[in-house]
């Protein structure tokens, strides 16, 4: 037959073109984009140190990269005027203090002597006036003496027993001692000149800028001679080894994480799986992570804030370092 070779031909043709859509349906229907790896960071927990009173800087003990103990003083502040506020409270309590043992103490016995002896001569001195009136007082009645002299006679009466009287309460408060509401008005005088001591005596103390836990100087802000007040950061320290991952993980990308997920990272340099668990999710702000699902529409991916805690110490970990996801487990039931 002459067109035998053709036909051969055509149906080789044939054949082959649908072999070849056969593979290429397999390849299309087979193939699925390969996701991203999810990278992320090694972060502490940053802590900022900064004055609780107003100064100037006068000394920073200490330099990025040292390592520190909670208590130790890294930077020292001065202030003239609350270390003269301090001089001056302590000289109130010592004077309030005095003036409580003088009032304990009472009267001296010397001037309970003297008193005692005053009033002995205001007792002879009222004698002698009450004698003096009632000799001017007949001397009057026989009409020898003027209405003048009585009257005289009778205010030097009267002088006399309201100074017997005052001398009398006088060793009478003298012998008795303060009374007990003057032991108590001594006693709170100098419980509010120590109190104010106290107040000015912390303030002094904040003065020394102390390390509040274990950790590592990050940065130094301040520098000596510079005039500071509170809450200005002069320090930032890393907390000890209080390290954890952050990763900014694309919505689609989740693949089930949750609280409580646990997480298989790794990291350059080193084959050894790190465990770590989701504690924190939350989505970041539109301004930054909108990603459009698809050209046509108004679906939109968004990205989430996902830390995760190491599950136990893990060595050599530097703040800055970088980690990626290698699996994700869902929280157990």
């Amino acid at each position: 037959m002459p067109h035998s070779p053709m036909r051969r031909r055509a149906r080789r043709l044939l054949f082959g073109l649908a072999i070849a859509a056969v593979i290429g349906a397999i390849l299309i229907l087979g193939w699925r984009p390969v996701p991203p790896p999810v990278i992320g960071m090694v972060r502490a927990t940053e802590i900022k140190i900064a004055p609780e009173v107003s100064g100037r800087i006068a000394q920073i003990l200490v330099k990025a990269g040292d390592r520190v103990q909670a208590g130790t003083v890294v930077a020292q502040l001065s202030n003239p005027e609350l270390a003269a506020a301090v001089e001056e409270a302590r000289a109130t309590v010592g004077a309030a203090r005095a003036a409580r043992d003088h009032v304990y103490a009472g009267v001296r016995q010397e001037q309970v002597k003297i008193t005692a002896r005053e009033v002995d001569k205001a007792k002879a001195d009222l004698l002698l006036a009450q004698q003096e009136y009632q000799r001017t007082s007949a001397v009057a009645k026989a009409g020898y003496a003027s209405t003048q002299k009585l009257d005289e006679a009778q205010a030097a009466l009267s002088t006399a027993q309201a100074n017997l009287a005052s001398l009398q309460s006088q060793l009478a408060e003298a012998q008795h001692g303060a009374t007990p509401e003057e032991r108590a008005f001594a006693d709170a005088q100098v419980t509010a000149a120590e109190a104010s001591l106290a107040v000015l005596e912390r303030r002094m103390g904040k003065l020394q800028l102390q390390a509040p836990v274990d950790g590592v100087v990050q940065t130094v802000v301040a520098e000596p001679g510079e005039a500071t007040i509170p809450g200005r950061t002069a320090l930032t320290l890393t907390a000890g080894d209080d390290y954890w991952f952050s990763f900014n993980v694309r919505e689609d990308l989740l693949d089930g994480m949750n609280i409580g997920t646990a997480l298989t990272l790794t990291r350059s340099g080193d084959d050894k799986p790190i465990v770590a668990r989701v504690s924190e999710m939350r989505r970041l702000g539109d301004f930054a992570t909108w990603r459009a699902a698809r050209a046509i529409g108004d679906h939109d991916l968004n990205l989430f804030a996902v830390r995760a805690d190491p599950t136990q110490t893990v060595p050599d970990l530097e703040p800055g370092m970088t980690v990626w996801i290698a699996t994700i487990a869902p929280p157990a039931p």
